[in-house]
């Protein structure tokens, strides 16, 4: 008895010792991870490996080419119903998915080959109580949309990609001068006030489309407090940021002094801060925050920014203007490697401005923006984007090429050859001190497979903008095999992904919608238009948000061209 509690003895001593040899191998793990400015929250197990990542296809002759997603459609349809196909519509599930993106690519002699310069299509799939699903689709009902329509052909606009044929003296005079405002907003849908919901672009110019039926509401730019007679507003982020208390929206304009500050408020030019409400009128005004001054002519391109509850963060990446030609602005648009990123963080209370600058980075689209304390109690404003791996071989030329229609239908253009750079991306994590004014950048595993793979237009539970938050959803684009589409969900805070994807089907950016009584950040689903390359078909699809699981289908009635960005809108 005695030697067989010995021998007891000597196996518990020597468990616990292989315990506490774990224990420590474990520890180690998360305070390599600690000292290395982690982005995630790894437990006690240490950080996911590569194996739990998301995988996605590569092999191109299973795919059909998703043409359709990049024609023209011009048939719209008005409060349509929408047939399941698949499983049951959530029953909580009250609101609306609006989406915008290009619609005509050509009409009469004239045709745009960018995704970026077709006219702008607005589409709405709406959900009620009590189960009804409708959709309805029309063109936004700009000046330029008008202009085209009574003239039977497409009017000459500025345009980023090519214009066949080219426009004539008299018509880049026209769009300079009468099109000073253009309105073919074809890029995002927001939330901006109760008269409809606001369609954008890279401008401050807006235009407001009725919440049912998608008729023309009003177009205008928003009033704001502090510019003056000689000063002139243009540009502005083509996505509002959502304040996670005030629920203010946060933008901003381009501000030029046009006597150099003899008279205006300001010397030079610079990217003023907002916070947008609406008034009792009904009217959005623009509330002046803060402005960051643009040094030496140093304009650059800032589709989104951040906001916390006390800070804004606008980031300038290494995409700048240079101002060359007035109608065919993407040759004005450039990258340079040897432009540095400049993230301002401005105070939300006072104006005031602090400034990071880190190494060149190309991103366009941000994750969240919040902030914490680090272990020193020292406070951090953290932003996280998708940015390239590396710039280093951005190539010297028009990047908006990437859109032209004539390569995305191309099954022999190889992106790994001629745009290499934008087949690998990487999260980055950038952690801005505001105590000791020192930025640093985690740089996240690529939690993906294969690696060549466009990951980009992120959506997040809109409850956690400008908070701590640990789920991010994307579209993954592998452009070379076939333009194959995916949805990949990353968990931020633990390193990992799923995903998921089918053969021939071809979703775009997915939005979430929260579950009204749920208590978990990702408890709720995601929703996209899903093309069926086999038919050119289009059906929404919506996933559920925690595991990526298909739960209804719904058959559109027509084919949806590929949507850049969407919103959904609670209880509309």
């Amino acid at each position: 008895m005695l030697i067989h509690n010995q021998k007891l003895s000597l196996v518990a001593f020597l468990t616990a010792l292989i315990v506490l040899s774990l224990a420590i191998s474990c520890w180690a793990q998360v305070a390599s991870a600690s000292d290395d400015i982690s982005g995630g929250t790894c437990d006690a197990s240490g950080c996911e490996v590569e194996s739990s990542y998301a995988k996605f296809s590569e092999n191109a002759d299973e795919w059909v080419m998703p043409n359709a997603l990049f024609e023209s459609c011009l048939e719209e349809v008005s409060n349509a119903d929408l047939p399941i196909v698949y499983g049951n519509v959530p029953s909580w599930l009250d609101g609306t998915l609006y989406r915008v993106g290009p619609g005509l690519y050509e009409l009469g002699q004239r045709r745009v080959n960018n995704m970026v310069d077709a006219l702008s299509k607005v589409h709405r799939w709406s959900f009620g109580k009590n189960g009804e699903a409708t959709f309805t689709s029309s063109f936004l009902k700009s000046s330029i949309y008008n202009r085209t329509r009574e003239n039977n052909e497409l009017v000459a606009i500025r345009h980023l990609g090519q214009m066949h044929p080219p426009a004539s003296t008299m018509e880049k005079l026209q769009i300079m001068f009468y099109d000073s405002l253009p309105d073919n907003n074809n890029i995002a849908a927001w939330e901006l006030g109760k008269s409809g919901v606001t369609i954008t672009a890279e401008s401050h110019v807006y235009i407001d489309v009725d919440f049912r039926s998608l008729n023309f509401q009003k177009k205008y730019s928003a009033k704001s407090d502090n510019t003056g007679m000689f000063e002139s507003e243009f540009l502005s982020a083509s996505h509002f940021w959502r304040h996670p208390s005030s629920g203010d929206s946060i933008n901003y304009k381009i501000v030029i002094p046009l006597d150099k500050g003899i008279l205006s408020k300001n010397e030079g030019p610079a990217y003023h801060l907002y916070r947008y409400k609406e008034n009792s009128e009904g009217d959005i005004d623009a509330k002046f925050v803060g402005r960051v001054p643009i040094e030496k002519g140093d304009f650059r391109v800032v589709h989104t920014l951040g906001a916390t509850e006390n800070y804004i963060v606008l980031p300038r990446f290494s995409l700048y203007v240079d101002f060359n030609d007035p109608v065919d602005i993407g040759q004005n648009i450039k990258f340079s490697s040897t432009k540095p990123v400049y993230m301002d963080v401005v105070s939300m209370k006072d104006g005031s401005r602090k400034q990071f600058t880190f190494d060149a980075h190309e991103s366009q689209h941000i994750f969240n923006s919040f902030e914490r304390y680090n272990e020193k109690n020292e406070l951090e404003i953290v932003v996280d984007y998708p940015t390239l791996d590396s710039v280093d071989n951005v190539p010297d030329k028009n990047i908006f090429e990437l859109l032209n229609i004539e390569t995305l239908t191309n099954p022999e253009f190889q992106y790994a050859e001629h745009w290499e750079a934008y087949t690998q991306f990487r999260i980055r994590r950038f952690i801005l001190n505001m105590d000791t004014g020192a930025g640093h950048i985690y740089d996240y595993p690529q939690m993906w497979s294969p690696k060549n793979l466009q990951v980009e237009f992120p959506y997040i539970n809109d409850a956690y903008r400008g908070l701590p938050y640990c789920y991010v959803y994307l579209q993954t684009w592998h452009h070379d095999t076939h333009n194959a589409m995916g949805i990949m969900k990353v968990d931020m805070c633990r390193e990992k992904s799923i995903g998921w994807q089918e053969v021939n089907k071809f979703p775009v950016e997915p939005v979430f919608a929260a579950r009204p009584d749920g208590t978990e950040e990702d408890d709720g689903i995601i929703m996209s238009p899903v093309l069926d390359s086999t038919d050119n078909s289009t059906s929404l699809y919506i996933w559920d948000a925690k595991n990526l699981e298909v739960l209804t289908i719904l058959s559109t009635p027509i084919t949806v061209p590929f949507t850049l960005h969407g919103v959904w809108i609670n209880g509309v």
